[in-house]
């Protein structure tokens, strides 16, 4: 059993090849909702397939009281099984007061919160690291420490950032998505798989307690895209991790996460 925690699967197309991609070894793929494309279309497509769960978000250029009073009547009838916020491409830090609503609403349905973190996707070249650094989830995940919280892409480049907050704070959890992508050839993809190896590996060093706080994902976002792998993920998680930390990743976090009842 696998379930990706991190995927931008929003039409048929995109799903065949994600299925196509994965051996169709992926049971269950949580889809991440960009905050600039159409929601309603997103929400359509993924209640015509049993294996898609659909995370919400909040637009902070727009306001916000409609927005989670929506996203609360998603949480109370399951449709939604968390919500994510862009900090660096809508410049507000993690631990800003105006995204305590959204945390006291996640905590309130036990559903996790999702930062996008670390390195930003930049083509209109207007997104700002400072604002999607994981050092600021700290504060906030001290602030609340009942709310589950995820910071997406292991925070990279900050990996080791990414797992002192993890650590420390027994309600924040991490992906391993968006860091391996299509780079060209089959050689560039080797060196690059085996640097992730070896960053993980430096990181485990120092903080080992934090394996079972980790997740499989991937951000796949479509053939279209550089983010257009899942197996070399597959075989990351298989290389780093032991056979019962496996269980954790793939799957069992996951769940506990997204899934369990509060």
């Amino acid at each position: 059993m696998v379930i990706d925690v991190h995927t931008h699967i929003f039409n048929e197309k995109i799903y065949r090849d994600y299925l196509r991609k994965s051996g169709s070894k992926v049971s269950k793929m949580l889809v991440l909702h960009w905050y600039k494309s159409d929601f309603s279309q997103v929400s359509k497509f993924c209640e015509t397939k049993k294996n898609l769960f659909l995370i919400g978000n909040v637009d902070f250029d727009k306001g916000t009281n409609n927005q989670l009073k929506h996203l609360e009547r998603l949480l109370k009838k399951n449709k939604i099984f968390g919500i994510k916020l862009y900090p660096g491409y809508q410049y507000f830090y993690p631990s800003d007061k105006k995204v305590y609503p959204v945390a006291k609403l996640c905590q309130k349905y036990g559903k996790p919160l999702i930062f996008h973190s670390g390195d930003v996707y930049n083509p209109e070249g207007g997104a700002l690291l400072k604002y999607s650094h994981p050092i600021h989830i700290d504060a906030l995940a001290v602030k609340f420490p009942k709310c589950k919280m995820i910071i997406s892409h292991f925070g990279f480049p900050y990996l080791m950032e990414t797992a002192n907050i993890v650590s420390k704070n027994g309600n924040v959890y991490t992906d391993i998505s968006g860091t391996i992508m299509q780079c060209g050839s089959d050689k560039e993809l080797k060196r690059l798989l085996s640097q992730y190896e070896a960053d993980l590996g430096r990181v485990f060093s120092y903080f080992p307690n934090i394996k079972h706080k980790i997740m499989f994902g991937t951000d796949y976002g479509g053939e279209h895209t550089p983010l257009n792998l899942v197996q070399p993920y597959i075989w990351l998680v298989k290389k780093v991790f032991s056979k019962k930390e496996q269980k954790s990743v793939f799957y069992k976090t996951a769940n506990k996460l997204f899934f369990a009842k509060k």
